[in-house]
């Protein structure tokens, strides 16, 4: 597995740890009282689970498993090779796709509750942000694998 994708499972763990932990809070809850405010911390919950680990994780491994964009045959060589890193992609771009799916993610479980909690006009704001950098992680990822994707239907 190459590191990219390596970054993105690993990532994609540490968000399912901390969604199981909201999750675990949640039922915990249901039995000791702990206030109303903890019902907002269920935008956290959802989006560690399903942008942080689910999403990420589904990212990961198809930048791993996709095509390459070029197979080349060394000299003697009956199978192709692949070469590296360079075959599946823009690492800049995918770098790009990774902080910016990150960014939003902890952007929108941050500021998501504390808007809830305090109503104060930026902390929505900075949660409607998380949007625009999952936005650009969709972007990023479409554009570095959409190659990939073209290369294997042209073969047939």
């Amino acid at each position: 597995m190459p590191t990219t994708s390596r970054a993105f499972v690993r990532a994609s763990i540490i968000y399912l740890a901390l969604g199981s932990l909201l999750g675990a809070l949640f039922l915990v809850s249901r039995w000791i009282p702990m206030g109303s405010a903890i019902a907002a911390l269920r935008i956290s919950h959802i989006e560690f689970l399903v942008v942080g680990w689910l999403t990420q994780l589904i990212l990961g491994v198809a930048w791993w498993l996709f095509p390459t964009l070029t197979v080349g045959l060394r000299p003697g060589d009956p199978k192709p090779r692949r070469r590296g890193q360079a075959q599946r992609g823009s690492e800049p771009i995918f770098w790009m796709t990774f902080v910016s799916l990150n960014l939003g993610v902890l952007l929108r479980a941050l500021f998501g509750p504390l808007f809830s909690w305090t109503k104060i006009d930026l902390f929505g704001a900075l949660a409607g942000i998380s949007g625009l950098f999952l936005f650009v992680a969709a972007v990023g990822f479409v554009l570095n694998t959409w190659r990939r994707v073209r290369e294997l239907g042209r073969r047939k």
